[in-house]
């Protein structure tokens, strides 16, 4: 009967074991953001961009392979609304908890904000009334500063675009997400220094989120344990050290 009893359990261990690997000998689909600093195309220091190294961090320590896709974000989210993609890492906004599914916190800070030119303080949006704000097109559409009749808008095609604007002194300030702006003041080697004031405009924290109903049970556990231990030993951090100046991060 004892026997039996182990057999039984046994098979049953040896079936759980068998059905259990396949989840992650298939190994998970990730969308990575094709935006700088998130994704560098011949870089010539070789680093691939954060978020493709967030990934490999995972991966790695999970010890699974992952398949990153590169793509604009419009269609990273809808790949990932159509489960086509098990997971990616944005912004933990309302909107995305409706959508998806918060796995983990990758980093506690990543803001939008507005940063001003030396000499110039910002506390308040109104700080800036009557200045030049260099934005990106298409950005901050739901924002006070996209409406303000009082902030000269300069529009640009991007970051690298504002920055230069910033540098050349042709703008007053410039708004977006603080970790590309910083990314390209370390291009264009800005430093603290060089600029006003910084206000953050929008708050927000970095986590990673899967489809809904898309990943197992087991594994999305698996994937929140690794992501937060990688995080409590400051990787993530060290990560981001990577792409913006130190005395920005």
């Amino acid at each position: 009967m004892n026997f039996a009893k182990s057999m039984a359990t046994c098979l049953s261990m040896l079936s759980l074991a068998l059905f259990a690997k396949p989840v992650f000998a298939e190994g998970l689909s990730f969308a990575t953001v094709d935006l700088v600093p998130y994704v560098l195309h011949d870089d010539p220091g070789g680093r691939l961009g954060l978020m493709v190294d967030i990934d490999n961090a995972i991966a790695e320590r999970m010890g699974i392979p992952v398949a990153d896709e590169v793509l604009p974000m419009a269609r990273a989210i809808k790949n990932l609304e159509r489960g086509l993609t098990d997971c990616v890492v944005i912004a933990l906004t309302p909107w995305s908890e409706s959508k998806f599914q918060p796995v983990a916190k990758i980093l506690n800070r990543f803001d939008a904000a507005i940063i001003t030119r030396e000499g110039l303080s910002i506390t308040r949006i109104e700080d800036i009334h009557g200045l030049r704000l260099a934005i990106t097109r298409g950005s901050f559409a739901d924002s006070p500063i996209s409406s303000d009749p009082n902030i000269t808008q300069v529009p640009t095609n991007g970051y690298e675009q504002s920055v230069r604007l910033f540098k050349a002194g042709r703008v007053d300030a410039v708004a977006g997400s603080e970790l590309s702006i910083f990314y390209y003041f370390a291009a264009e080697q800005i430093s603290r220094e060089d600029i006003g004031g910084i206000l953050p405009i929008i708050h927000a924290s970095l986590w990673l989120h899967c489809a809904k109903g898309q990943v197992p049970d087991e594994v999305i556990l698996r994937l929140q344990e690794t992501t937060n231990k990688l995080r409590a030993e400051g990787v993530f951090t060290r990560l981001l050290k990577r792409y913006i100046p130190d005395d920005f991060s």
